[in-house]
């Protein structure tokens, strides 16, 4: 663990002396009034586990699927950035463990949602931040254990609201329709439809005008697509940018305008120091052998989280892209939990704590995003949290690391098909929703599938 950290503070360092930034990318400014779009996902995924207990080892695997609907919006201007996102989903999964002493086998169905909200304001090159996320879910878990045979139910519900407040240095930009322009002018650029070579000013103007066509909002499809084509056409005609309009100008046009959506891509850096607090109320209500046996938990958290740190993006050119950040955090959580046994309704066991935990840790991210062409994006991402920790006194050292690589694809007009492969690695690590119990040092693999329809 300690030399993967190592690792990555290292990487932070020297990548950043080869990136080489494209200029155009680096340089383009999103900005609209407003923008809204309707997403619906849905995805399934497996999972499998291999944990160390002091009892033993203990394999678990498990998969499922899940349904959600994301409503959202952006308004992006020289001086203020908003950002707002409302969801709602549910999901269902199965999963089954083995243990030297017994195994099990459970079925859960949840369903959740939350609003998320961040506006920043900007003042030449500094900014003001402030947001809040709200996030609520109820779940529903049944386990049948083979020894002893008990069959269990639980239910599950929590709540938790984040205030988000901060200042810094610095600015992200989405660059996502700087990188269609330049697509779009490579394609032309092939079939001999322009006049001449576009300028970097031209080419950025036409990075503008993409992102005036792609949000304006026109409900009827049809008259979209009109209206994105001649939005992006008028440009080249009154500029006096293109040869010849024959089928394959426009053919040109059709596909990087209505086909080429990648990933989200940013550009610039960003120094922050933010501070927030944080509250979350959970709750385990479980019954075993036809309600004979009960267990009520019940635990509130309250913390406050100071950090400091940059984030850069760094688009190298076209087709490749590297993001990499480092955040140093200061936590303070206080909890407050009771345990609450019954047999046969009457009160067998009671236990009740609040104690407090202080964390100092580093977190650190690289990302290398790879763009082969207008349909496809693939992701690489490391990132790694360690420090110490003070629980009621007691110090330790923790940390974590997580492997993952993605890739996305183009299937139809705003349908991807998303694939994810993964690694987790956690070492001492403690649980933070119950009695800050140390948890066992695991390492996991993950993979996902799904698709994304955008509306």
């Amino acid at each position: 663990m300690i030399k993967l950290l190592l690792f990555s503070v290292l990487a932070l360092f020297i990548l950043p002396a080869f990136s080489q930034q494209d200029s155009l990318l680096k340089n383009f400014k999103f900005r609209i009034s407003q923008y809204r779009a309707l997403s619906f996902d849905l995805d399934g995924g497996a999972n499998y586990i291999d944990a160390d207990y002091p009892a033993g080892k203990s394999e678990n695997s498990g998969g499922g699927l899940g349904f959600g609907v994301r409503y959202f919006t952006t308004k992006s201007t020289d001086r203020i950035l908003l950002r707002q996102s409302y969801s709602i989903g549910s999901s269902y999964s199965g999963a089954k463990s083995n243990s030297d002493a017994t195994s099990n086998r459970s079925k859960q169905f949840s369903a959740g949602s939350g609003v998320q909200v961040l506006n920043k304001w900007f003042s030449k090159n500094k900014f003001i931040e402030l947001g809040a996320d709200v996030l609520g879910s109820l779940s529903r878990n049944k386990i049948n254990n083979s020894n002893p045979i008990v069959i269990s139910r639980h239910n599950y519900g929590d709540y938790s609201i984040a205030l988000n407040t901060g200042i810094g240095i610095g600015r992200l930009e989405n660059i996502t329709d700087m990188q269609n322009a330049l697509w779009l002018n490579k394609a032309l650029e092939k079939s001999n439809s322009l006049a001449h070579p576009l300028s970097a000013a031209e080419l950025n103007e036409l990075g503008r005008t993409i992102t005036k066509a792609n949000n304006t909002r026109v409900l009827d499809s049809r008259r979209r697509t009109q209206f994105v084509l001649e939005t992006v056409d008028s440009f080249f005609q009154k500029n006096n940018l293109v040869s010849k309009t024959d089928i394959k100008y426009f053919s040109n046009m059709n596909d990087i305008l209505f086909f080429a959506f990648n990933d989200y891509r940013l550009s610039g850096t960003e120094k922050f120091i933010r501070f927030t607090p944080f509250i979350s109320d959970y709750s385990n209500d479980q019954l075993q052998n036809n309600n004979v046996y009960k267990y009520k938990a019940r635990a509130m958290v309250k913390s406050l989280n100071f950090s400091v740190g940059l984030n850069k993006h760094v688009p190298l050119n076209l087709a490749h892209q590297n993001n990499f950040g480092a955040a140093l955090q200061l936590n303070y959580i206080r909890q407050d939990y009771s345990d609450i046994y019954f047999s046969a309704d009457t009160i067998t066991s009671e236990l009740k704590n609040n104690p407090t935990t202080k964390q100092a840790a580093l977190d650190l991210f690289f990302e290398h995003s790879i763009y082969p062409n207008t349909r496809t994006a693939i992701n690489f991402k490391l990132q790694t949290l360690g420090g110490y920790e003070d629980f009621n006194k007691t110090t330790k050292f923790f940390g974590s690391a997580n492997l993952t690589g993605a890739f996305n694809y183009f299937i139809s007009y705003r349908t991807r098909l998303n694939l994810s492969l993964g690694t987790f690695y956690r070492y001492n690590t403690s649980e933070k929703y119950r009695s800050m119990e140390l948890l066992p040092n695991t390492f996991r693999l993950l993979a996902n599938a799904g698709i994304s329809v955008n509306i």
